[in-house]
């Protein structure tokens, strides 16, 4: 097979990806959204808070219970699958498995040995709630603490053993593009577990109702991904180099270089664990203080998730195959930023504009929340586009440089656990978004200087100009549209939502008018859209 044609079937496997990926996008953020202006306006403050503690509690274990194997396994399963065939894959995931087992035995007794202090910390948690929050929600939560109590150590244990199992799932199917199964089989959780617990919460079952949905939820999506994953290695495949021998044998050298990747990728998970919300919530040690927070931080990770839907889970195969030959590495790095940039810079201006008047809408006692979306989205955001820089050194194994820019993380840790005590949300937003900044700009400078890679600067710019277009037009209209004077009262809020999604609307044409004036996408990427599968494609090579 040529380079070209090489080149031009990666480019019609990440178009395809991408296209599943945009497709089910829609679904996940309605129902996540319908469940929060049921969960989030039905629980208190304090029983949010608690349940995001628990949730924060599950994920501080799992980041043991991983040690780097999930992100190691798209780097190299298909380089296993070429040189050795699928049953010799099928051999190594086997072998994962043991080691992720016996992770999970030893996380297992820790958590048993720290259960009463956790549930100590939880009772703690509600002697500091602030005077604003009345007798009665303190007293619901603490009986609720003491009730649970072991339920709320099972759920914790559930959540850390089916993750690990999901996440190594799910990380094979993405290592072959198979988006359309990852996105079906996340989409089912997405949907199920929103879903579920809202309705037990509506059914009057409270926090105990979400518990149940916490632990349904995994066990249904673990079942669908190893089913999926057992179909697929059933396809026997012989290596891309037909002239090796095919051999389920995995050589030592494989051992070593995924040993060393997955150190590596531990590290990596354990500073994006010390910059992350799940941490900085459990510093709070308010459980009002910690459902404020995490709801400022979901909506933003919500809104990115959504607009950085169509390249989940393409970048680590992609760069990869690329690596192999498929495609030139500044070009396609270049590729990816303009499309970062389409999608992260108005997405973000828009956001941190509305943030307060789609909290009201929703749920207007936790309208402090909107501080927090505009403190961080601009650095998550960032980080996000910055994330390709970080993909290629880690997949072309530069250890040293990752290590390097990772360092940060260790000036990051003292910084937020002396922040988040002393200044609270506006601390823990401004150490955690910065944190993540100054690691991701580390890590985009080593790898432009290491492998010569360039920005499309000019597109930027254009993007840019737009984006602050669009941001001018939504801040001069917000009070023609009455948006500024949102009240509490339910009718007031369902009134003020057709104003705001015309407004959006407006912002989006604003912003597609603009662009389109100013020049427009680069023809290479129109000619890329116009021959993917992509929705509305059409439309966006007319309209950019």
């Amino acid at each position: 097979m040529t380079s070209s044609n090489r080149s031009s079937r990666l480019g019609q496997q990440v178009a395809h990806a991408a296209m599943w990926n945009t497709l089910l996008a829609p679904l996940k953020t309605v129902t996540e959204l319908f469940a929060n202006l049921v969960i989030l306006n039905t629980l208190t403050l304090p029983q949010v808070g608690l349940l995001r503690v628990v949730t924060s509690a599950a994920a501080t274990l799992g980041v043991w219970g991983d040690l780097g194997i999930d992100r190691a396994l798209p780097r190299f399963i298909p380089e296993l699958e070429q040189d050795h065939g699928r049953a010799a894959v099928g051999r190594f995931m086997l072998l994962i498995y043991v080691v992720k087992i016996a992770l999970l035995l030893v996380l297992s007794v820790v958590t048993l040995f720290l259960a009463d202090a956790f549930i100590a910390y939880l009772l703690e948690s509600v002697q500091n709630l602030s005077d604003r929050i009345d007798l009665l929600a303190r007293h619901e939560v603490q009986q609720e603490i003491q009730n649970l109590a072991s339920w709320l150590i099972f759920t914790v244990l559930i959540l850390v053993a089916l993750g690990s199992f999901f996440d190594g799932l799910m990380a094979f199917l993405i290592s072959y593009f198979r988006q359309r199964a990852w996105n079906l089989i996340g989409m089912v959780g997405d949907v199920l577990q929103p879903t579920t617990a809202a309705f037990l919460v509506l059914s009057g079952y409270g926090v105990a109702g979400v518990l149940v949905a916490l632990v349904i939820t995994p066990l249904v999506s673990v079942a669908l991904a190893g089913w999926q994953v057992l179909r697929s290695l059933r396809r026997v495949d012989t290596p891309v180099f037909a002239d090796q021998p095919v051999s389920t044998a995995l050589p030592p050298r494989l051992w070593r270089r995924f040993g060393v990747y997955t150190a590596i990728s531990h590290v990596m998970n354990l500073s994006d664990y010390i910059i992350s919300w799940q941490f900085a919530i459990l510093l709070f040690n308010d459980l009002a203080l910690a459902a404020i927070y995490s709801v400022g931080t979901a909506m933003v990770r919500m809104a990115l998730g959504l607009l950085y839907r169509p390249l989940v889970g393409v970048q680590v195969p992609l760069f990869t195959r690329v690596r192999g030959g498929d495609a030139n590495l500044p070009q396609t790095f270049a590729a990816i930023g303009r499309l970062l940039a389409l999608i992260l810079l108005p997405g973000g201006v828009g956001l941190m504009l509305l943030a307060r008047e789609i909290i009201l809408i929703q749920y207007p006692q936790f309208v402090d929340a909107a501080l927090m979306v505009v403190l961080l989205t601009p650095a998550l955001f960032l980080e996000t586009f910055l994330s390709s820089s970080q993909i290629i050194l880690q997949v072309y194994e530069r250890y040293r440089l990752l290590l390097f820019s990772r360092a940060a993380t260790l000036l990051v840790l003292p910084l937020m656990l002396w922040a988040v005590p002393t200044y609270g949300l506006v601390g823990a937003a401004l150490s955690v978004g910065g944190g993540r900044v100054v690691v991701g700009l580390l890590a985009a400078v080593l790898a432009w200087r290491t492998f010569d890679l360039a920005y499309s600067w000019a597109f930027f710019g254009r993007v840019g100009l737009a984006a602050l277009v669009m941001g001018l037009v939504v801040w001069l209209l917000k009070p023609w549209f009455g948006l500024s004077t949102i009240g509490s009262e339910v009718t007031e809020r369902l009134l003020a939502v057709i104003p705001l999604l015309v407004l959006i609307a407006v912002s989006i044409v604003v912003f597609g008018v603009t662009l389109r004036l100013l020049g427009g996408l680069e023809p290479g990427d129109r000619e890329w859209i116009r021959e993917s599968r992509l929705p509305l494609r059409h439309w966006m090579t007319r309209f950019l």
